[in-house]
């Protein structure tokens, strides 16, 4: 053979050669080339990161899959405090003055300055036409409409001789409008005598005048010294005014003095402490008056550093006819408030406020207009209060958890069934907040939703209430409550091999459920929490039913080395199984649109279970061969595939029961070559 092989050889070469001039010849190559590869294992199945291999490399689910958490200081919410008042002023004062005026004798007798330092007798006198004797009222105020108050009229008589009548009005000199008209009788000399007017209603200016209508003296009782300069005064004195308006200069006082309890509707809970995280006072002082004010405001019993909350800033004064507008934010940020009231070691109430606020007018020594008519709208606002410590009674207060829907990732990329061989599962319920409490679980249902299925949780293990002991503080240490769940005392095993995308819930937390102790020391803090849990150890010991490994592998076929002169070809699959459970295999050619175009392998096409020792663990891999033809318009789909999806569906036996360990070893290798034919033209 190998002699005639050779000269065939050389013929057909030589042929070749000598048409090489003529025509291109056309023949055939063939060439293996790879495809893709990949190994799929039950990481593929569910997250890596769960599968966890013991000593022996067997492998234990190991998860702690957190259903719920909430900060229990969500449900606890301190209420924004806001008090909104227009205070009209109450009342105002001016100062309390007196002024003086001087009538010397000269002006009454007429004689007095020839006689001026002589001894002669002063004849009985009664004179009407004395001039008006200005009075400046200045140092009062400009102008007044006085509500109440008094104006003493004292009249000292300097004369040598005693006043028998003194009858005069006290006028505005402005406008003439009469104050009041008065009579003084009989004041000897040397003495004095006090008239007190009524100024309630009065308008009252600055500039006054008051006006002799008769002044009469008795004689003299002989002979006396005559000094014209010896002088009869006139005192004026204002008390206790208090002006409906005044233009004056007012002096310091009072216009707000209001202590008060705000009392926090926490809508159950009953606190007496409260420790502030964070939180602000707001003022916002819209003022008509025409006169700084300082603001007062306290918090006896709100401290910090054992300091309590006290400022003070001050609004200034209105424009005439306008408006004066004064804000401000106080951080409250670590204060500790005492919510017990006024008195908290008389009172010992709860949720009480207790705050001082005190407004008072400012002199400055400038006339101003005021007037009752004035008011000061002042806007107080506890705001955004978050406590990082709260103590009292909270209450058989009831939380709602849900109904709510968590998205459940624990089995990834599944499709049909995995039964495990046993299931312990523990619900791990924390308490962090210092109460009691119970726990009802209303539901909770597992959902495979690409398959339209649910199981919900049910059994003696599961049913309530579950009583939680408070946390403790400090440090804050919840309390820890573990509900086992297994297969004697629940469903936990078709809820967990139901393989949930979606787990649903509904939990209740009612706290105190024994009712109020009397001692008010509950406490909740910003880190206390409510948490639900599931924590799953069990070993992988199942058996499948179609339990679904895959992944996609992506393919260019132009990428190819002379891809365009392929025509046909044959592609090797090379299957090595590592698990103890057959496998169907298919292997699916995808569009770049992930839309199936063709397959592979027949349905049907199973790959063998890798061998196993006594222990029914693997002892190696078993490879399989499938050879899938790749003519005509398969070849064709091929040329535009795009991704390869590789799929291998385990099952078990259906006979025996058998559960089978699965191992971090075991893996299923795949692996596609071409064995193409190419097209070569010369």
């Amino acid at each position: 053979m190998k002699k005639i092989l050779l000269p065939l050889i050389a013929v057909t070469v030589l042929i070749s050669a000598c048409k090489r001039e003529q025509q291109f010849s056309r023949f055939s190559t063939n060439i293996l080339a790879p495809i893709a590869n990949t190994s799929l294992d039950l990481g593929d199945l569910v997250n890596d990161s769960v599968l966890v291999p013991d000593a022996n490399g067997a492998l234990r689910l190991m998860y702690d899959y957190e259903l719920y958490k909430a900060k229990l200081a969500d449900y606890f919410v301190v209420p924004d405090t806001q008090r909104q008042r227009t205070f009209s002023l109450q009342q105002l004062k001016l100062a309390d003055q007196e002024i003086t005026s001087s009538v010397p004798l000269f002006l009454v007798f007429n004689q007095a300055i020839s006689l001026h330092g002589s001894s002669a007798p002063i004849p009985a006198m009664s004179i009407s036409n004395v001039a008006e004797i200005p009075i400046d009222g200045s140092a009062f105020f400009k102008e007044a409409t006085l509500n109440s108050g008094t104006m003493e009229l004292t009249i000292e008589n300097g004369y040598p001789v005693e006043l028998k009548t003194l009858i005069f009005t006290l006028r505005n000199e402005t406008d003439k409008s009469v104050i009041q008209t008065d009579t003084f009788t009989n004041i000897p000399p040397g003495t004095k005598q006090t008239k007190i007017i009524n100024l309630a209603g009065k308008n009252v200016y600055a500039s006054m005048e008051a006006v002799p209508q008769l002044l009469e003296t008795y004689a003299s009782n002989g002979a006396v010294t005559i000094n014209a300069y010896a002088t009869t005064s006139i005192t004026v004195a204002v008390k206790n005014l208090k002006p409906q308006t005044a233009i004056a200069k007012f002096p310091p006082q009072s216009v707000i003095s209001e202590d008060q309890i705000v009392v926090y509707e926490f809508g159950g809970p009953q606190v007496k402490y409260m420790d502030v995280k964070s939180g602000r006072i707001r003022f916002d002082v819209v003022s008509t008056v025409e006169e700084e004010m300082n603001v007062d405001y306290r918090i006896p019993y709100a401290t910090k550093n054992g300091i309590p909350f006290h400022e003070t800033f001050k609004v200034p004064p209105a424009p005439a006819g306008g408006t004066a507008r004064y804000t401000r934010d106080f951080d409250i940020s670590g204060y500790k408030v005492d919510l017990r009231g006024k008195n908290p070691a008389l009172d010992d109430t709860v949720n009480s406020f207790y705050n001082v606020l005190d407004v008072t007018i400012d002199s400055t020594g400038i006339e101003r207009n005021i007037s009752l008519n004035d008011s000061i709208y002042v806007y107080l606002g506890l705001l955004d209060i978050i406590p990082s410590y709260a103590q009292g009674y909270f209450g058989q207060s009831v939380f709602d958890i849900g109904p709510a829907t968590l998205d459940f990732d624990f089995f990834q990329n599944s499709s049909g069934s995995l039964s495990f061989e046993d299931i312990d599962v523990s619900l791990i319920l924390k308490n962090g907040i210092g109460a009691d409490g119970e726990v009802d679980f209303n539901q909770i249902i597992a959902r495979n939703t690409p398959q339209s299925k649910a199981v919900q949780l049910t059994g003696s293990g599961l049913a309530g209430p579950h009583l939680l002991s408070k946390a403790t503080y400090p440090p804050l240490t919840p309390s820890t409550k573990v509900i086992n769940l297994n297969s004697s005392n629940s469903n936990i095993k078709p809820f967990f091999e139901l393989f949930p995308d979606k787990i649903d819930y509904d939990i209740k937390l009612r706290t105190n459920p024994n009712g109020f102790n009397g001692l008010y020391n509950d406490f909740i803090t910003d880190q206390s929490e409510f948490s639900a849990a599931l924590s799953v150890d069990v070993p992988m010991s199942v058996a499948a039913d179609e339990l679904t490994l895959m992944d996609t592998v992506n393919f260019d076929f132009a990428s190819m080395e002379r891809s365009d002169k392929i025509l046909e070809g044959v592609l090797n699959i090379v299957a090595d199984n590592g698990f103890p459970l057959q496998a169907k295999l298919q292997i699916y050619l995808l569009n770049e649109n992930d839309f199936i175009m063709d397959s592979l392998v027949t349905d049907g096409s199973y790959v063998a279970a890798a061998p196993t020792d006594a222990n029914g663990v693997v002892t190696q891999k078993l490879r399989s061969v499938v050879k899938a033809k790749a003519l005509g318009t398969k070849m064709e789909t091929l040329r535009y595939t795009k991704k390869i999806l590789i799929k291998a569906v385990l099952d078990t036996p259906k006979t025996g029961g058998t559960y089978w360990k699965m191992y971090k070893s075991y893996t299923f290798d795949l692996s596609i070559s071409g064995d193409f034919i190419y097209d070569q033209n010369y």
